[in-house]
């Protein structure tokens, strides 16, 4: 093999960025998925490659990036994801010198104060042996079976559908004091994350009172499963959720799944809610943990392993 060379993304990289992809995982993915995931930003994009002679990518390290206030810092957080090289190079040093090239770019301060991601099984150990990850905690898992028989609550809120940025923002402003320690889920956020993905089938819901929104959540269905994606309530009062929960079964049940899954964690008074409506904290099927990397010295990730508010939207798995 001739000489590698590692570089940040330029534009044009990306349908080499993505066939590369394609090849490393066995899968067809349109340009247009891999443009959603890796938007343009003022500061460029999170992306290492390690290319040959011709521009061919041998190996990619990129991430997606996110606000995510942190106790009194609010801080740009990376998550690496579709991470990969090609199967002729694996056994070599390029993938490891590719990821340590992008630390040494971005692992600061001013570009990607923390890294996290959700690796299970083999990437994980290979994380913690290699990349230096710190291990924070497991998934929170929430599951239950759908009911056939809807309980609705008495003079239950109302639940609306569809995505408006302003009232989620709004529900944002009043419910963050809950979320010291979380990804900022405001209406941009909801946008970019869900609402702007094309061929996937989010459904925002969200649920009212007293003319304002009191909770606001994605839901997407999968292989006979309804996935609550995204979750954020004010706290105000549980009947919110309840109403949620009971849209969740009806949704569920016309489109023919048979239980309800959730990641949450780091909000133990919506977690005791989801206990009271019948949902049970499990281990994550594939062994997800969440582990981390840290640039800044007013950031504890012993205090973040504790309070991080978690659920599916936080990774790339729905």
């Amino acid at each position: 093999m001739g000489e590698v060379i590692y570089r940040r993304y330029r534009d044009g990289d990306e349908a080499a960025i993505n066939e590369g992809f394609n090849l490393a995982f066995g899968v067809s993915r349109p340009l247009d998925e891999w443009r959603w995931k890796f938007p343009a930003e003022p500061e460029g994009r999170w992306i290492m490659v390690a290319v040959d002679e011709t521009g061919r990518v041998l190996a990619h390290y990129g991430a997606t990036a996110s606000r995510m206030q942190l106790g009194g810092v609010t801080v740009r957080a990376g998550q690496p994801v579709d991470v990969y090289s090609l199967p002729e190079v694996r056994g070599t040093r390029i993938f490891t010198a590719c990821y340590e090239e992008f630390i040494a770019r971005f692992g600061n301060r001013d570009d990607l104060p923390v890294m996290y991601g959700f690796p299970g099984g083999k990437h994980y150990h290979m994380g913690l042996r290699q990349l230096q990850y710190v291990l924070l905690r497991g998934v929170p898992y929430w599951v239950r079976p759908v009911r056939t028989r809807w309980r609705f609550p008495f003079l239950r809120p109302r639940v609306r559908t569809g995505f408006d940025a302003a009232p989620a923002t709004d529900l944002w402003r009043r419910a963050s004091r809950r979320y010291p320690f979380a990804t900022v889920r405001d209406g941009g956020y909801l946008g970019r994350r869900f609402a702007r993905r094309h061929g996937v089938d989010y459904r925002h819901l969200s649920v009212w009172d007293g003319g304002r929104p009191r909770a606001w959540a994605v839901v997407v269905a999968r292989q006979g499963v309804l996935k609550l994606a995204e979750l954020v309530w004010d706290g105000a009062s549980s009947r919110a959720l309840a109403a949620l929960d009971a849209e969740l079964d009806r949704r569920a049940a016309v489109q023919g799944c048979e239980r309800l899954e959730a990641w949450l964690g780091g909000d133990a008074e919506a977690e005791r809610a989801l206990e009271a409506l019948g949902w049970e904290r499990r281990p994550e099927p594939s062994d997800l943990q969440l582990v981390a990397r840290c640039f800044h010295e007013e950031v504890d990730l012993r205090v973040v392993a504790e309070r991080l508010y978690l659920t599916m939207g936080d990774g790339d798995l729905v």
